[in-house]
């Protein structure tokens, strides 16, 4: 937050700038207002109800209040005593902050005031609004005090109305008219206001993101919550249910970091002083959590997915759910009693016991309402096939729309290679129809580095399943009519889209999401999740590891054309360089930062094209036996020595003090 300032002392006002955040009743402004003030401090002051601020307000509730309300006081009274309430609500609040939001802004007073008067008298619109516009002349005269205003909209009157009534526990018929009413008054007033935020569906803290999006436009600067959180897995079930291992899963397959909601709610509760925080209502301590993990997140800037452990209380869940919305994933994780039994490492008493605490604060119910519930009886890849398919599908998004299209005869590659893949990918069509989804041509070719004495066309191809029989007998027909070999990798839809493929396959589709290269046909409905980070680094170190086994397979005697080992001891460096950060197709480029970026005085050059094309195969051979042996020397190396720091000898002279 820039500009933090205490409060000013009683002899020092300040100048006050007052902002009015207007919606209907259930629209989350004081939600809204309260995430904002944790966030703000005391540079924001924030004005509740307008009846806080009258001594003649009536001191009833419930009931009493509303036969009060619309009953038995006057209509010029009530619209008064309300606007009088907002005028003194001013005046306590002007000069002590530099910000004042409003609960409740003049328009939302106004809406409330005509709804009032229609119910109560049976007048018109038209003659309520001119007697809440008199009663303001008196009260208020011409003052503007409002600077700038947002309203959060629930939609249209009806709708929001439904949405307002809905989210009471007792609402009667008399209520329902009055929302009707407030919504439709609160409608007319749309254009009065600086900014609108659709909340009717949105969750809780994107709205107040936009809502501190808006404040910045005048000057009021906060920094997003949850900015740097992209999605959380908030798991709930049973002792020995799974959670722990779905958590520990999650951080290996896809950098999840793992959290304890105890943890959290530890956090919260030192910061703000709660000796029993569980015992708070759902909705505050659920504002709490997500303000930990902000602060956690913004610590960690550089972690972008968590897994929060162990989801108990319903009500909560359910909170925390409306808060944090589509970026919360809610798996409840279900076992027979007797699996989990079996993997207890405490004894079936002390197992019962902690189910009875679980079920005591709703543990089971989070089953009923929660996004993913997985049966984890079974063997453990059920579970993980399950959190797969929720952490991919998650970032799944339409190919067609993402991918760079490039024809076959648009790469950058010799003719005879561009005429290949033309002819391949118009034979796949042919035998496939709608069951070809995609194809890529990768490697050499599709990257623009192709050799056209050396280089064969490798594809890439995604498919449905059940298509091995028909694409094999497309691919006999093909290896007998092109001139070039053909190398083809399949994967089904759903290998694509839970990423189950090896890591020279995870590599193409990494570059082919970046649009490093191109795609040749996808069709509409295809889905692809996000090839990136942590999951490709941990899939090039096993590139590396497999290019290392191959380099050393022919130097053992295995039979290898001397291109192949070539292009393995060219595959090794450069793997190595994208461990670095650095990505490069080129053999002369890989090369080249191969000895610039990992310089070995005794290590063989890795030559270019040109240069292998008069080497003979021993010396081929030398080169790779060279590149193999640093390699092995590099991954067994111990960290350089660092000399011990000695802080300067200092001279002292003691004085009166026998040693």
């Amino acid at each position: 937050m820039s500009g933090h300032r205490p409060p000013a002392g009683p002899h020092s006002p300040v100048r006050t700038r007052v902002i009015a955040l207007d919606g209907a009743d259930n629209s989350g402004k004081t939600t809204q207002l309260r995430l904002l003030r944790r966030a703000t401090g005391d540079e924001v002051g924030v004005g509740g109800g307008v009846h806080h601020y009258l001594p003649r307000w009536p001191e009833l509730t419930g009931a009493e209040l509303a036969h009060w309300w619309f009953t038995e006081s006057r209509s010029e009274e009530l619209v008064g005593l309300l606007l009088e309430g907002y005028a003194r609500r001013l005046d306590a609040l002007t000069g002590r902050h530099p910000w004042v939001i409003l609960d409740r802004g003049l328009a939302t007073v106004e809406a409330g005031c005509v709804a009032s008067v229609m119910l109560k008298d049976g007048r018109s619109a038209r003659d309520a609004e001119a007697l809440v516009a008199g009663v303001r002349a008196e009260v208020l005269g011409d003052r503007a005090p409002e600077a700038y205003s947002v309203l959060l909209s629930l939609g249209p009157a009806a709708d929001g109305a439904a949405l307002s009534v809905g989210r009471e526990r007792v609402a009667d018929e008399r209520y329902r008219r009055y929302q009707h009413l407030l919504h439709t008054a609160l409608e007319t007033r749309r254009s009065r206001h600086d900014a609108v935020i659709e909340a009717d569906r949105a969750a809780i803290v994107d709205v107040q993101n936009q809502l501190r999006a808006e404040l910045a436009q005048v000057g009021l600067h906060t920094r997003p919550l949850l900015e740097d959180v992209r999605h959380v897995v908030g798991l709930g079930g049973l002792s020995e249910s799974g959670k722990s291992s779905a958590g520990e899963y999650l951080r290996r397959r896809f950098g999840t970091t793992r959290l304890k909601l105890g943890y959290l709610v530890d956090l919260a509760a030192a910061r703000h002083g709660l000796a029993t925080p569980y015992e708070e209502e759902p909705a505050l301590l659920a504002e709490l959590v997500v303000d930990e993990l902000d602060r956690y997140a913004r610590a960690h800037y550089y972690l972008l997915d968590y897994t929060i452990e162990s989801l108990h209380r319903p009500g909560l869940t359910r909170e925390l759910k409306r808060l944090i919305g589509e970026r919360l994933s809610v798996v409840y994780l279900d076992a027979a009693a007797p699996v989990r039994a079996r993997r207890s490492l405490v004894d079936p008493a002390a197992l019962a016991r902690n189910d009875e605490v679980k079920l005591s604060r709703g543990a089971d119910e989070i089953a009923g309402e929660c996004d993913l519930l997985i049966d984890n009886t079974g063997p453990r890849p059920g579970l993980e096939l399950a959190l797969d398919r929720l952490m991919t599908g998650a970032d799944a998004s339409p190919a067609a729309a993402s991918l760079r299209m490039a024809g076959p005869l648009e790469l950058p590659a010799p003719m005879a290679l561009r005429r290949a893949a033309a002819t391949t990918l118009t034979g796949l069509r042919a035998a496939l129809g709608e069951r070809l989804l995609l194809f890529v041509v990768a490697g050499s070719v599709g990257f623009g580095t192709a050799d056209p004495e050396l280089s064969d066309l490798d594809v890439l191809v995604g498919v449905e399943a059940g298509t091995t029989a028909d694409l094999a007998g497309a691919l006999a027909r093909l290896r007998g009519e092109l001139e070039v070999k053909l190398g083809v990798t399949v994967l089904t839809r759903h290998e694509l889209l839970l990423q189950r493929c090896d890591s020279r396959t995870f590599s193409t589709l990494h570059s082919l999401k970046q649009g490093r290269i191109g795609c040749q046909y996808v069709s509409d409905d295809l889905e692809l999740p996000d090839f990136g980070a942590p999951q490709r680094h941990q899939q090039t170190v096993q590139y590396l590891a497999r290019t290392l086994h191959e380099l050393r397979r022919p130097l053992l005697g295995v039979e290898t054309s001397p291109y192949a080992l070539y292009k393995t001891v060219l595959n090794a460096a450069k793997m190595l360089l994208r461990l670095a950060g650095v990505e490069e197709t080129d053999p002369s480029a890989i090369s080249a930062l191969f000895d610039r970026m990992f310089p070995a005085p005794d290590r063989a050059r890795i030559p270019g094209r040109a240069e292998y094309r008069e080497m003979g195969r021993e010396e081929i051979a030398a080169v790779a036996a060279s590149v193999l042996e640093w390699f092995e020397r590099y991954l067994a190396a111990d960290p350089a020595p660092v000399a011990p720091v000695r802080p300067p000898r200092t001279h002292r002279t003691t004085v009166g003090v026998p040693l």
